[in-house]
């Protein structure tokens, strides 16, 4: 009883990790702070209480899929099972990471939990591989991973036709455009606070893992809520402490960016997210926003590199695999020196 308290107590300590960490790997406020648009300490705190206040208040069925619905009828996480999910997810986004690779810690997760449950179906008596998991609800995670990035790019591409058709083409002179740019900075702050919320709804991860303890009875209701609200404040320090670097270096390089292209790229990205998190599906952001961005430029008719986005395709789609078999081994380890 000792030893499983203090394996609970270490997931709950990876869980709120791993919120600090999506935190501080969030780039959504780049366009914001690129375009000069608040200071940024004030763009830093406006994204963290947004991000923090969709993972408290709107991340709750996100949660339930990653940490309840992907199972299996009657199949239920053992803490081993949910450490081994963890740490396999951890290990793939480092190395991704140090490699230089944008990998999803969506996929990552997703993946490590696949891996982890046909080993566990595998290893237990009179447990079907083929009903350890939900393939229905997985099989639409999966189709979400694919038409979320590619709805992302047909939205913003027609998104700017539609604008630039009746709207953007017919300013004249640099007054028109400047004065207009100037009404698209606040769409665009307005355009990432909508995005930043939706982005913490999404992120469900960590709150997956809390619901997984709570489902298998090692949390009460009361305590399940209370890990959400810790993950979201820090979420906001992860933006506030560690995102800021990310955010400033990205936001380095789109100095010359318009307001009106970073409105048109955040408000179809944050479209495509508030409309998976309404349907329960957790999605990569970063992979919405590398595709929202293609769109823009397909539609400015501005060059793209399909050598480099075909690499990163590439090592999207291993993500899940890579994953799954890394959480597959590492749960087996522990089966392996009779820890379970």
């Amino acid at each position: 009883m000792e030893f499983t308290s203090i394996l609970v107590i270490i997931l709950v300590i990876m869980g709120i990790t791993l919120a600090f960490s999506i935190g501080a790997n969030d780039e959504t406020l780049s366009a914001l702070v690129g375009a000069n648009i608040t200071k940024f300490k004030i763009a830093l705190i406006i994204g963290g209480i947004a991000a923090g206040a969709g993972m408290i208040f709107l991340s709750k069925e996100v949660a339930k899929t990653v940490g309840e619905n992907i199972l299996g009828e009657g199949i239920n996480y053992t803490d081993f099972m949910l450490l081994a999910v963890l740490i396999s997810s951890i290990i793939w986004l480092i190395i991704g990471s140090f490699a230089g690779i944008p990998l999803s810690s969506t996929h990552s997760t997703i993946g490590s939990i696949f891996g982890v449950l046909i080993v566990y179906s595998l290893s237990q008596g009179g447990v079907n591989p083929s009903t350890v998991l939900n393939y229905e609800k997985l099989s639409s995670l999966v189709i979400s991973w694919f038409l979320s990035p590619l709805f992302g790019f047909l939205f913003t591409y027609l998104f700017f036709k539609i604008l630039s058709k009746f709207f953007l083409s017919h300013l004249k002179g640099m007054n028109q455009i400047e004065k207009s740019e100037r009404n698209f900075s606040w769409l665009l702050l307005i355009s990432v606070i909508f995005a930043e919320v939706w982005v913490g709804a999404n992120s469900a991860e960590c709150i997956g893992l809390f619901w997984g303890l709570k489902d298998k009875g090692s949390l009460t209701i009361e305590d399940y809520y209370f890990f959400v609200v810790i993950c979201g404040i820090f979420v906001f320090l992860g933006i506030f402490t560690a995102g800021r670097y990310v955010i400033k270096n990205l936001a380095s390089q789109m100095t010359d960016a318009r307001p009106s292209e970073g409105f048109i790229i955040q408000i179809s990205s944050s479209i495509i997210l508030m409309v998976c998190t309404l349907l329960s599906l957790p999605i990569s952001h970063s992979h919405v926003i590398v595709f929202c961005i293609l769109g823009l430029n397909a539609a400015q008719k501005r060059e793209i590199d399909y050598r480099g986005l075909g690499k990163m395709a590439i090592y999207w789609v291993l993500t899940f695999f890579i994953a799954g078999f890394l959480g597959g081994m590492i749960y087996m380890g522990f089966l392996s020196v009779s820890l379970i």
